[in-house]
C-alpha cells in the first residue's frame, strides 16, 4: 500500500476514535432494551444499545459517524484513484445450461468510497425504525451457532448439521416467524467500529449486513461475542427476529428525530 494510502488511513481511525469519543451525551433509556438482560455479557448489551441508536435516529448516525469516513474515502480515492484490483466470477443460467460467465472488476478505494456514499444516502432518508428488544431465546441460538462454527475451526452462517440462522433462531425461539444473522470479526475492536463495518459493507453483494441492521420488520434481537481457541480475532454473531403476529409481546418503541 502506497505511504499516502497508510497516512490517510491513520487519520480515518483517528477522526473515528475521535468523534466517538466526543459523542458520549447519546444517551436514552429507552434505547437500552438489554440493560437488564442478564444472560448477556456487557459488550453485548451494548451492541444492542448502538443498534438502537443506529435504528432510532438514521439521519443524526450519519452525520455522526458516517460523514467524517466518507470524507476521508473520497480524499483517499482522489489521492491513490481506484485502488487495489480483484475480480469475481458470475455464472447466468438459461435452462439448467449455462447462457454466460462474466469477469467483474472491483476496485478497492473506489468500492469503499461508493459503500459509504450509499450508506450515507440511505441513512440520511431513513425515519425512524422499531427499538430491538432482546431475546433468550435468540441469544442461545447465537451460542449453539459459536460453538458449532468454533468446533468446524471456521466462521460462516451455516451449521455443520446444515441448519440455517433462521432455522436456529425459529428453533430456539418458537415466538419468531423470521430471522436472519450477522457475523463479523475484527480484533477487539469498540462495538461502535463493529457496526459501521457492518453497515459499510463494501465488497458485500447487495450490503445484505447493513440492509439486516436496517430491516423494519425486525422486532428483536441478540449478539454474542467469543473468542474461540486458536482464534486471533473475536466473533461476533448479531441475531434478529421478528415476532408472530398473534404473539404477546411488549410493546416496540419508536424513537422520535430531534
Amino acid at each position: 500500500m502506497p505511504l499516502k494510502s497508510i497516512l490517510l488511513l491513520l487519520i480515518i481511525i483517528c477522526n473515528f476514535f475521535s468523534v466517538t469519543a466526543q459523542e458520549v451525551t447519546w444517551e436514552d433509556a429507552k434505547l437500552n432494551t438489554a440493560k437488564n438482560a442478564v444472560y448477556m455479557k456487557q459488550d453485548e448489551r451494548e451492541m444492542i444499545y448502538e443498534i438502537n441508536r443506529l435504528r432510532s435516529d438514521p439521519p443524526r448516525y450519519a452525520k455522526l459517524f458516517v460523514t467524517i469516513q466518507l470524507k476521508n474515502a473520497l480524499e483517499v480515492y482522489k489521492e491513490d484513484g481506484r485502488g487495489d484490483s480483484s475480480y469475481s466470477i458470475t455464472t447466468s443460467y438459461q435452462d439448467n445450461k449455462i447462457s454466460s460467465v462474466d469477469t467483474n472488476w472491483h476496485f478497492s478505494n473506489e468500492e469503499e468510497l461508493h459503500a459509504l456514499q450509499t450508506l450515507y444516502d440511505t441513512l440520511m432518508h431513513l425515519k425512524p425504525l422499531s427499538i430491538l428488544q432482546p431475546d433468550e431465546g435468540i441469544y442461545k441460538a447465537c451460542i449453539k451457532h459459536a460453538k458449532n462454527r468454533a468446533a468446524a475451526g471456521s466462521f460462516d452462517h451455516i451449521d455443520t448439521d446444515g441448519t440455517w440462522p433462521w432455522d436456529r433462531i425459529l428453533k430456539y425461539s418458537p415466538r419468531m416467524e423470521e430471522g436472519n444473522e450477522n457475523l463479523a470479526m475484527n480484533g477487539n475492536a469498540p462495538v461502535r467500529i463493529i457496526v459501521m463495518q457492518l453497515l459499510n459493507d463494501a465488497n458485500i453483494d447487495g450490503y445484505g449486513h447493513r440492509y439486516n441492521l436496517l430491516d423494519a420488520k425486525w422486532t428483536h434481537v441478540a449478539c454474542y461475542a467469543t473468542r474461540p481457541p486458536l482464534m486471533e480475532s473475536k466473533w461476533w454473531i448479531q441475531n434478529f427476529g421478528k415476532i408472530k403476529a398473534n404473539e404477546p409481546k411488549k410493546k416496540v418503541l419508536k424513537a422520535t428525530v430531534r
